[in-house]
């Protein structure tokens, strides 16, 4: 968490300015997945604010701008996750 917040202050922001989450739901290491569902969880719960499950390949050259272009309905709701694990 301490990382999430060291992040938004170097970019002068807060967690107050948050409006919505994208999580990345894989594929990935479990450990890993896990840990950024349940931290992303915990502040889309704690700010009442929306939180979307997206995976790698809906991502084109890795290009992160892209989610908020992309239609929300192409995204899983935070409740319907199912995490894509690898080995």
């Amino acid at each position: 968490m301490i990382l999430i917040l060291n992040f938004l202050n170097e970019h002068n922001s807060n967690l107050g300015e948050i409006t919505q989450i994208f999580v990345n739901q894989g594929p990935g290491k479990v450990s890993s997945i896990k840990n950024s569902i349940a931290i992303a969880k915990g502040i889309a719960f704690a700010k009442n604010i929306d939180l979307y499950g997206f995976f790698s390949e809906q991502l084109i050259n890795k290009n992160v701008d892209q989610l908020v272009k992309i239609d929300k309905r192409n995204f899983t709701n935070i409740n319907l996750i199912k995490p894509l694990y690898s080995s």
